[in-house]
């Protein structure tokens, strides 16, 4: 009976382990790709520092771009559709962990374009939501 109970008692804390360490979406809405992977985006908009540090919050890692887009090519087109995985997924346009120069990071909007988007300051007006992995 003391074996069972100490097995028990392994199990117990091997699972509240396992759940402590369990990333979560607090502020954020989960996203499921149209491939199947999920993602928690943000509730509001940040510029990328924000986005990156938003993402650590919630125990993940701002998304990587070929997470997000599979074999997409990296450069910018603006295209719609560009990025079909995440068309009609994302609300809004979403930060990537993927630099583009100095100041710009890729983000890939709700129409499946892909575009530069300024780490700093989003696109001048206003910023973009954050995508975690």
């Amino acid at each position: 009976m003391r074996k069972i109970i100490v097995f028990l008692m392994c199990v117990f804390a091997v699972a509240t382990s396992a759940m402590a360490t369990e990333p979560t979406c607090n502020g954020g809405t989960p996203i499921t790709a149209n491939d199947g992977t999920t993602f928690c985006e943000s509730n509001k908009v940040m510029n990328w520092w924000s986005a990156f540090t938003w993402c650590e919050s919630q125990g993940r890692t701002l998304a990587e771009f070929s997470k997000m887009c599979g074999d997409v090519p990296q450069s910018p087109a603006g295209t719609a559709g560009q990025c079909p995985n995440l068309q009609n997924a994302v609300n809004n346009c979403v930060w990537s962990s993927l630099a583009s120069g100095d100041n710009y990071a890729i983000i890939v909007c709700s129409d499946g374009a892909v575009h530069n988007g300024n780490r700093a300051i989003g696109n001048g007006r206003n910023t973009y939501l954050a995508l975690c992995e």
